[in-house]
């Protein structure tokens, strides 16, 4: 028989719920700020003007937001395939997000979703498309494709699997930046918050669709 005291009740359960949320939030925010400093820092110190200079016009302007919706079309694909491919090496991405974020992502609200997605979006996108992909690109361009990406990817490691992909998704973004006329930064932030809305949301929902399963 096991030992009662040894299992939180629901009302400790309740009582760490709070904790989780603000642990998200807290490290988002922390994320984010790191993020605008490195960025704004380095291109004080090194004279380097972000790349597809962000403008206020770009934010409202039609075209952004219908070429951010564009962008992140393989993106859902790939999330799509992550969430039912037979191929564990993909499934094991969906998975291990699963197993770090989901505790936590089932339990806020879709306005702390919004507000981590836009931290991580506007906060990543500055630093590695933004700052050292222009610092890098002075150089060599192959250069500045790749170092950036690697970073953001080692910066995102759960697993081998779930950085290679990262990085790919960073190389994507970094090619559709140098080579797409109709691509800025602008464009880049508002498909990483998009992207990371949804999948997060997803995430929250297959996690509490679990709960209900092992609570029948």
């Amino acid at each position: 028989m096991p030992d009662e005291a040894t299992e939180p009740s629901q009302s400790e359960l309740n009582h760490e719920e709070p904790h989780g949320r603000f642990f998200l939030l807290a490290i988002s925010a922390i994320a984010f700020a790191g993020c605008l400093a490195v960025a704004f820092a380095g291109q004080f110190v090194t004279a380097t003007p972000a790349t597809g200079a962000l403008t206020e016009s770009d934010l409202v302007e039609p075209s952004t937001w219908l070429g951010a919706a564009c962008v992140t079309v393989p993106m859902f694909v790939l999330l799509y395939l992550e969430r039912g491919s037979r191929f564990f090496w993909l499934r094991e991405l969906w998975e291990l997000s699963g197993e770090v974020l989901g505790p936590v992502v089932a339990r806020v609200t879709f306005a702390e979703l919004v507000v981590v997605s836009l931290f991580a979006g506007i906060g990543e996108e500055l630093l590695f498309r933004g700052f050292l992909q222009s610092w890098l690109g002075t150089y060599e361009l192959l250069v500045a494709l790749v170092v950036p990406n690697l970073l953001f990817g080692l910066l995102h490691w759960i697993s081998r699997g779930y950085a290679v992909c990262t990085f790919c998704i960073g190389l994507y973004f970094s090619c559709l930046l140098h080579f797409a006329d109709s691509v800025n930064l602008a464009t880049l932030m508002i498909a990483h918050s998009l992207y990371d809305l949804v999948a997060l949301m997803c995430l929250a929902r297959e996690v509490q669709r679990r709960t209900e399963q092992v609570s029948c």
